[in-house]
């Protein structure tokens, strides 16, 4: 793995707390939704209600797409991320639990959309598969590719 454009993909997610994530509906057809993340290294993790579209899209086709960038006045400066990866929600209670406050340290405004039964709250890790580095600050349509070797692509689980 190339250590040193790892690092500039993780400065970018610890730089940000808000992605827009495209998830597949059951006609075919992406749905595009912002979400605020935290992340662990690559993994990011992202909360839901259970009974949302996009969980729901997540049960039937766990591919998913996002992207992280900022708005910039200068546009040669501008440095973001285009990924792919796998959606899983997390089963396990205590871990739920864990991320789930780690989310709301982070980002506390998002405490008001949390549903009144903790149990009615979906908490989702995406393993990426592959993480495009955009940095016009390199040249104008500059990116990078990082791929992630042994990342199963399921596809539906």
């Amino acid at each position: 793995m190339d250590e040193a454009l790892k690092a500039k993909i993780l400065d970018v997610l610890k730089r940000h707390h808000l992605m827009a994530l495209a998830t597949i509906r059951p006609d075919g057809f992406p749905q595009v939704t912002t979400v605020n993340y935290v992340h662990e290294d690559l993994t990011l993790y992202f909360a839901a209600d259970a009974a949302s579209q996009k969980a729901g899209n997540i049960k039937l086709n766990n591919k998913v797409s996002a992207a992280i960038t900022s708005e910039t006045r200068d546009f040669y400066k501008l440095r973001g991320l285009s990924l792919s990866g796998l959606a899983t929600r997390i089963v396990d209670e205590q871990e739920a639990q864990r991320l789930s406050l780690k989310l709301f340290r982070a980002l506390p405004q998002s405490r008001r959309f949390v549903p009144r039964d903790p149990k009615d709250l979906a908490v989702f890790a995406i393993t990426p598969v592959a993480i495009a580095l955009v940095d016009y600050a390199s040249g104008f349509g500059k990116s990078y590719l990082l791929e992630l070797p042994s990342r199963k692509c399921a596809g539906q689980h």
